[in-house]
Formats: structure tokens, sequence, C-alpha cells
């Protein structure tokens, strides 16, 4: 189990970040305590939202070439 700390550490975001991906139900996770419980985030709930957050490529995007006019050739 992971604390909000490692995943914050492993996607390179705030932990305020990781906290409003749990509030919004983006990121699943298990509270392990009294009250609201301490956040603990399962590798499986971790690896489940990146392959949800994956964003494939447009055919546009992919077969479009990036134009500079601001360079004389």
């Amino acid at each position: 189990m992971l604390t909000v700390c490692d995943v914050a550490r492993r996607l390179n975001v705030s932990k305020q970040n990781v906290y409003a991906l749990v509030e919004a139900g983006k990121l699943a996770c298990h509270r392990i305590g009294l009250g609201h419980g301490a956040i603990r985030i399962s590798e499986e709930d971790l690896a489940l939202y990146l392959e949800q957050a994956r964003q494939a490529p447009t055919e546009a995007a992919a077969s479009s070439r990036y134009v500079l006019k601001h360079l004389k050739m």
C-alpha cells in the first residue's frame, strides 16, 4: 500500500493533486483507521488510474507537421 506522498512522488505531482484525484473519485483508495482514516493506495489502483489517464495520440496530431512561420528557409 502506498501513501499519498509515495503516489505524489511517483506521479511527480503535489500531494494536494493526489488528494484532489481521490476526492474526485478518479483514484481509488483505502481509508485505514478511525475517523476519516489514513489514505492508502494500492499498486493495482495506481496502475488502473494511469491506464485510464493515458491518452492515445489522435490521428490528426500524429500526422500533422509543425509549421514554423517565424523561420525563413
